[in-house]
């Protein structure tokens, strides 16, 4: 077979030659733009190209406006950054998004010190331009109230108790501010994102000295009403302050209403069935279980919540493991069987239409490193801020010393 095919293959051998001479021609030859200079013999003539005197373009200042997804640094939502702690910046802010990156009063994964920076990666999408909500009919970030991001709170790593008390610090620092707008709310308002769940302790102390006793609106999967005898006591004092006794001491200390406070989306197992209810009911707490929405539907859980606050001052605290595992995997204490991010998303949206008095809140327990490829659990995270600060600008809030 060899010795059949060799005399055929000689005989096209010219031909061959032939053709790859004349692809040489005409690249060559036939383009009047190109010349012999590359090593296949031929370049194209930038000289003979009728090209911008100027490369690359000269760009004027406003020529990215409306760019902001991605250009700049990571505040929330492309905001301002205002450092709201310090006093120039008084009267600079209405609304702020602050940071609390603390995490060592968690009792199972560790990571939501890094909640903070995740939540703003999550919220690359969002930005003053591209901001107009349909469902509340504004832009939320060109409003009546100017929204900034105050950055983080910086806090110890090394010692609980002296962090708690830097955040309640901070916290206060920034609450004392003479909000920008005042004819509409003569208070700042804050929403928080952790941090594990025992930051809304500092936050509702610093909140006590302006709006008294409030109603916690608390949506979670867990009580976090335990007696630190049940959840870390009989160690230390430095035991009892974590994410699961912060709601208990802070009945303790007098700042929640005494009647009017609410779990939303509990599904935990409990230490003790009889003595962790009751401890509950004493805190002053009732609950709607995250199974009983398959019941009552979002419009009567919105409507039992409002039946039970009132005219009352109302703080949201919003574990994000309130979720189901499969809309926000990324938390420190996971439990199966939570709402849905739609759900939750209406249930606030339906608070707001309510007109509850919303005067501080916080997204916590987002621990960034056990999130999926397509940051699932910190756009969710930026969601529900974004749809709270919604709430807010929504309903304008009076302090009592107005």
């Amino acid at each position: 077979m060899r010795s059949f095919l060799l005399p055929i293959c000689l005989a096209f051998a010219p031909l061959a030659s032939t053709f790859q001479h004349n692809q040489n021609i005409l690249i060559t030859h036939e383009h009047p733009n190109f010349i012999e200079t590359s090593i296949f013999g031929r370049r194209l003539d930038a000289s003979s190209l009728q090209c911008p005197e100027t490369l690359p373009p000269r760009y004027q200042a406003g020529d990215f406006d409306g760019n902001e997804q991605f250009q700049g640094i990571d505040t929330f939502a492309h905001l301002d950054f205002v450092e709201c702690m310090k006093p120039e910046s008084s009267g600079a802010f209405d609304i702020g998004i602050v940071g609390h990156p603390f995490d060592l009063g968690v009792s199972y994964r560790p990571g939501a010190r890094f909640g903070p920076n995740g939540a703003r990666q999550g919220a690359r999408r969002l930005s003053p331009s591209a901001g107009y909500d349909i469902d509340h009919g504004i832009n939320p970030f060109r409003s009546w109230a100017k929204v900034v991001d105050c950055g983080d709170i910086a806090n110890t790593p090394f010692d609980k108790l002296v962090a708690v008390h830097e955040l309640e610090k901070g916290m206060k620092a920034i609450n004392g501010m003479r909000p920008a707008n005042d004819s509409a709310s003569d208070a700042v308002r804050l929403i928080t994102i952790g941090g594990d769940h025992t930051i809304t302790l500092p936050i509702l102390r610093a909140l006590h000295s302006t709006w008294g006793r409030v109603a916690v609106l608390h949506f979670d999967s867990h009580l976090d009403t335990w007696d630190p005898k049940q959840l870390g006591g009989g160690l230390t004092k430095y035991s009892e302050v974590n994410h699961g006794t912060m709601l208990h001491i802070a009945h303790e200390e007098g700042l929640l209403s005494n009647h009017s406070n609410m779990h939303l989306g509990s599904r935990c197992a409990l230490f003790d069935e009889h003595y962790d209810l009751k401890n509950d009911l004493r805190c002053g707490f009732s609950y709607i279980r995250a199974r009983d929405l398959d019941k009552l539907g979002v419009a009567k859980v919105v409507k039992e919540i409002v039946d039970r606050v009132g005219d009352e001052y109302v703080y949201l605290s919003v574990d994000i493991d309130v979720l189901d595992p499969a809309f926000a995997p990324a938390t420190g204490t996971i439990e199966p069987g939570g709402w849905t991010t739609r759900e939750l998303l209406q249930i606030i949206s339906g608070l707001s239409k309510a007109g509850l008095k919303i005067i501080g809140s916080d997204v916590v327990e987002f621990t960034p490193v056990y999130d999926n490829a397509a940051e699932t659990t910190g756009i969710a995270v930026a969601q529900i801020v974004y749809e709270i600060l919604q709430w807010m600008i929504h309903v304008p809030v009076k302090s009592p010393r107005a």
